[in-house]
């Protein structure tokens, strides 16, 4: 650890709080010089940076919760830690692989909170721990939503997007305006199609421009919309049927853990979902018109309980595909692991540990005569580590520092040979 303090010192400069310029917050200073004499920071001085920062940190999600732009901030900071360590660890090329890894596990947390707020909609905004997320996401409450809101209103707003609003659209609906657009001019389509039936003669015309217009502005478009929500729908199931399912061999261990994890999941958080709805729907058009306000609070605090849980589990497994870890829940992991099998302990590669599928340990805890599953395996499921697996790892470490050494020694000397 010392030596990634003296390292952060020759990369940046001390006398802020570097971890605050990821979230926007206010500087505290430090009366540090970030000089070679000054590398070794006492332990006093750590303390009280870390206290600062996630106190900076908890103030700024008191305010509204986390952003989007917070969440991926996050993300690449916590993954750049990892890669240095892991590159003092092991080498540059082991670190970015590993780092890699659980970058790409994380991203699919992140997208699966993403999917959350579109789950919930409006209802975020009534939580503080989701309000600043469903901004990000252009969630508006029912009140507003009939309200436009678009660059042309907007005083500060670029010339270039007062005139073409559709630049704000997604890829594709940019895409397919973009064609439109270059495809017209003064109010006629310049498309071979058209410029072809534009050639034949008037009176055989009409009728083949009947078919044309039901085709391009009929067919077309409802064609379009209906195959672009089927993709939207399929998308996911089938990149990670091509993944996960037919390239596995290809496809890391800990990407095919948590990616299986959140789709078994999805079919239990699914159902809260629903159940978010059904209570919101009751205070609204139920409790609300009839004047029954303190059961309209009991059944706000009850919704509003629900999805902050459901947002602090995503945090919980977002927090460990971050760190190339796993993690236990009952009923759904071993679900997970029926189709993907158990981690593997030849590779360093494969992630954390995962102790409950370690064979010599008891899944069962005796309280009596009662027999209860056991739902804690130690932190980032490491309780009762196997020895082989530790004896394992020691010898991949040592492999890799050798062969990182002598790729060194063999590089050094053909420099020296070459000047």
């Amino acid at each position: 650890m010392q030596i990634l303090l003296k390292l952060f010192l020759f990369l940046i400069d001390i006398n802020q709080e570097t971890p605050l310029d990821f979230f926007g917050l206010e500087k505290t200073d430090i009366n540090l010089e970030s000089t070679i004499q000054q590398a070794s920071v006492s332990n006093e001085i750590t303390v009280n940076s870390l206290k600062s920062v996630f106190q900076n940190i908890i103030d700024h999600s008191k305010t509204g919760g986390l952003g989007l732009v917070d969440i991926e901030n996050i993300i690449f900071f916590i993954t750049f830690i990892r890669f240095v360590i892991l590159a003092i660890k092991y080498n540059l090329k082991t670190s970015f692989y590993i780092s890699g890894i659980s970058l790409f596990a994380s991203l699919l947390w992140y997208f699966h909170i993403r999917d959350m707020g579109m789950w919930y909609e409006d209802i975020l905004l009534s939580n503080r721990l989701t309000t600043r997320m469903a901004e990000d996401m252009g969630i508006v409450s029912l009140e507003d939503s009939d309200i436009v809101i678009s660059a042309a209103d907007d005083v500060n707003a670029p010339q270039i997007l007062k005139d073409n609003p559709f630049l704000e659209q997604d890829t594709l609906d940019f895409l397919k305006t973009s064609i439109s657009l270059a495809s017209e001019k003064n109010g006629h389509r310049i498309d071979p199609i058209s410029m072809l039936i534009s050639a034949i003669p008037e009176n055989s015309r009409t009728e083949i421009s009947k078919l044309y217009y039901l085709i391009f502005s009929n067919i077309l478009p409802n064609g379009w919309d209906y195959i672009d929500q089927q993709l939207t729908d399929l998308l996911p199931l089938v990149s990670y049927l091509v993944i996960v399912r037919l390239n596995k061999k290809y496809c890391p261990y800990l990407i095919r853990w948590h990616w299986t994890f959140i789709f078994v999941n999805s079919f239990v958080e699914i159902e809260f979902v629903k159940l978010t709805f059904r209570l919101w729907t009751f205070q609204n058009f139920v409790l609300i018109p009839q004047g029954r306000l303190v059961e309209s609070t009991e059944v706000e605090l009850v919704y509003l309980t629900i999805i902050t849980l459901h947002y602090l589990f995503n945090w919980f497994g977002l927090l460990h595909a971050m760190c190339g870890q796993y993690f236990y829940i009952p009923f759904i992991v071993e679900n997970t692991e029926i189709h993907i099998g158990k981690r593997p302990l030849n590779s360093i590669y494969s992630g954390g540990y995962t102790a409950w599928q370690n064979e010599n340990v008891k899944k069962i805890q005796r309280i009596g005569k009662v027999k209860f599953p056991r739902l804690w395996w130690g932190w980032f499921g490491r309780a009762n580590q196997n020895i082989d697996e530790q004896n394992f790892r020691k010898k991949q470490q040592k492999l890799i520092r050798k062969k990182g050494f002598k790729n060194f020694i063999k590089k050094f000397k053909k420099w020296i040979l070459r000047n």
